[in-house]
């Protein structure tokens, strides 16, 4: 009797120190490696969207494209298209046009997925160099998914601002005109109490 309990307990031991020990550290090994590799999966996630931003904001300048005569809205939305269409889904939102003195500012906030963030980077440039002078600010690029960044979606927010003139212009309708601290408008008038409005057009 007393031997079999000998044994019961040699090979609960045996079991203990060669299998359930090294089965445990293992186990804490694969979840170390999970969780290290999820770390660096979202550091150089974060380096990527952070050197971006940078790049942005460093060029935060109003682009070298040329300022059009109001109104311009059509060549302006035939180039947003044209460049934000290549994403997976897009949204637009535009406000009304705001006049001071000859400029005219047109405000319009950007959404858009991109199958990756070689692709939202590569639309972001080609708003940066299209040929109408506008201001790219409050960007922001997110991974629309925990994937790797490099293939995951990414999803991207901005306003971006148009900058057209009124020189040359056949007409000033629909510009809401901003109170120039006086009691009159850019173009003149007395300030208004109408606030401007929006509306938005989206794909996907």
């Amino acid at each position: 009797m007393l031997f079999l309990v000998l044994v019961f307990a040699f090979l609960a031991l045996l079991y203990y120190e060669v299998v359930y020990i090294p089965l445990n550290e293992q186990i804490a090994s694969y979840d170390t490696t999970d969780i290290e590799s999820q770390m660096e999966l979202e550091q150089a996630r974060a380096q990527k969207i952070k050197a971006m931003n940078e790049e942005m904001a460093a060029n935060k300048a109003e682009s070298v494209g040329v300022v059009a005569t109001y109104n311009n809205i059509k060549n302006e939305m035939k180039a947003l298209n044209e460049i934000v269409g290549k994403a997976s889904t897009y949204n637009f939102s535009f406000q009304d046009p705001l006049g001071s003195g000859s400029t005219v500012r047109r405000n319009i906030d950007i959404s858009f997925t991109a199958d990756n963030y070689a692709d939202a980077e590569t639309i972001i440039r080609e708003l940066y160099s299209c040929e109408y002078r506008l201001l790219i600010q409050d960007m922001t690029i997110s991974p629309s998914t925990y994937d790797d960044l490099e293939t995951g979606d990414v999803s991207v927010n901005m306003t971006v601002t148009f900058f057209e003139t009124t020189d040359g212009a056949s007409t000033t309708e629909g510009i809401v005109w901003q109170d120039n601290g006086d009691g009159t408008t850019g173009d003149g008038s007395d300030t208004s109490s109408d606030s401007a409005a929006s509306s938005s057009v989206s794909t996907g």
